[in-house]
């Protein structure tokens, strides 16, 4: 009778000795380091999958984010302001906090996060649309008043948009469109038709600002009749863009030389909506817009689009280059931490090169045959040696792929 008492007992020692043993314990907080030291980084994507360009940018991240080791979590906020914000409070505020929070300034919401993120010590890039100047007032530069705040890679918007106007007042002119006041050349008006996303995120701006000064400089006589706000939508785009083209027919004047469009999709829907009115884009009016889509470049091959400028689907790849670099002791920790990007011109002259290469890894979806090794500046290197361009990515992946099928 004795044993079975002792047995009791022992029991109770094991069990008591086990509870102290666990709140003894150090805690354990999960980290980057003691996963596989890998620094991690979250990225709150402002956009849904079902878009093809927020889409692709994650992809490009990812892709990067595999070969350059570093941990990364992509959270969708599907256009919604308030998820965005809700995604972001909720990564800063973790046990497990990022090493880096990559945040875009889409309708202008990323400010706020960053002085939140600030508050609970968690390091920020800003990507593709950084603060606007009413911000950078309470904000700063990157690494001033917010020290979190490590760096910005932003594109060159407004050059972009002065390209897209240029090329459609050169198709004009190369066509011979546009009405001439009393005969004389220098007098001929070019008028546009302009699809704008939206009129308060950053990157809009700016790109919309382009196309401003063309046309205040008066270059090639354009002029912009309409200023349309289509908020990136292919529908809302054509339906808008049929109502000018009616407005043109029951007013009389002479309808536009070329339509500028903030992004490819509104720019697909106006093709339809010029089609549906009769009239032939690439012959009677000319076309440009924004980002590498697969319509917009298979309309740049079939000529019923001038240009196509984009590389903003790679910047969720750049920004993984910068923050490898970053945690390495180089580049954007060193100096220089605003990177801009010039986006690049996809025309009838360098369309088939493009496809063989570029536009064959888009179309696959295969961004992990990209060596993003090759773009780093390394420990102690200067940010201003980074090159994101066309042609460094072409030289990358070389001139020797088909194009699928």
């Amino acid at each position: 009778m004795v044993f079975p008492d002792i047995r009791k007992r022992s029991g109770w020692i094991i069990f008591t000795a086990l509870v102290s043993a666990w709140i003894c314990a150090p805690v354990l907080v999960p980290s980057s380091a003691q996963a596989d030291d890998r620094p991690r980084v979250v990225f709150i994507n402002p956009g849904s999958d079902s878009e093809i360009f927020w889409s692709l940018v994650s992809q490009t991240m990812r892709a990067a984010a595999e070969q350059l080791e570093i941990d990364l979590v992509i959270k969708m906020a599907e256009r919604d302001r308030k998820r965005m914000r809700q995604l972001a409070l909720s990564s800063i505020q973790k046990i497990d906090r990022p090493d880096v929070l990559v945040l875009v300034n889409e309708e202008q919401a990323g400010a706020s996060l960053l002085e939140a993120a600030h508050a609970s010590g968690v390091n920020v890039l800003m990507l593709i649309n950084d603060v606007v100047v009413r911000q950078s007032k309470r904000a700063g530069k990157p690494g001033t008043r917010l020290g979190n705040w490590i760096g910005s890679l932003v594109y060159n918007s407004r050059a972009m948009g002065q390209r897209l106007a240029r090329a459609l007042g050169a198709f004009a002119e190369r066509n011979g469109l546009g009405a001439s006041g009393g005969g004389d050349v220098k007098e001929t008006k070019r008028p546009l038709v302009a699809l704008f996303g939206d009129a308060i995120t950053p990157g809009s701006i700016e790109r919309n600002s382009g196309l401003h000064e063309v046309v205040a400089g008066g270059e090639y006589g354009l002029v912009v009749d309409h200023e349309l706000m289509a908020y990136w939508d292919k529908s809302k785009a054509q339906i808008l863009m049929a109502r000018a083209l009616a407005h043109y027919a029951r007013a009389g004047t002479p309808r536009p030389v070329g339509v500028w469009a903030a992004n490819a999709a509104m720019a697909m829907g106006a093709i339809a909506a010029l089609r549906e009115a009769g009239m032939e884009p690439g012959v009677d009016i000319g076309v440009a817009a924004a980002n590498w889509s697969p319509d917009a470049l298979n309309a740049v091959e079939n000529g019923s689009m001038e240009v196509v400028e984009g590389g903003q689907y790679f910047s969720g790849a750049w920004a993984m280059v910068l923050l490898r670099d970053y945690f390495d002791g180089g580049g954007i920790a060193v100096d220089r931490r605003q990177v801009l990007v010039e986006m690049s011109s996809i025309d009838a002259g360098n369309i088939s090169t493009f496809r063989k290469t570029i536009g064959a890894i888009i179309e696959r979806r295969s961004f992990g045959d990209i060596d993003y090794s090759s773009f780093l500046v390394g420990p102690g290197g200067d940010a201003a040696n980074y090159d994101f361009s066309l042609d460094a990515l072409m030289k990358v992946v070389g001139t020797d792929l088909r194009t699928p099928g």
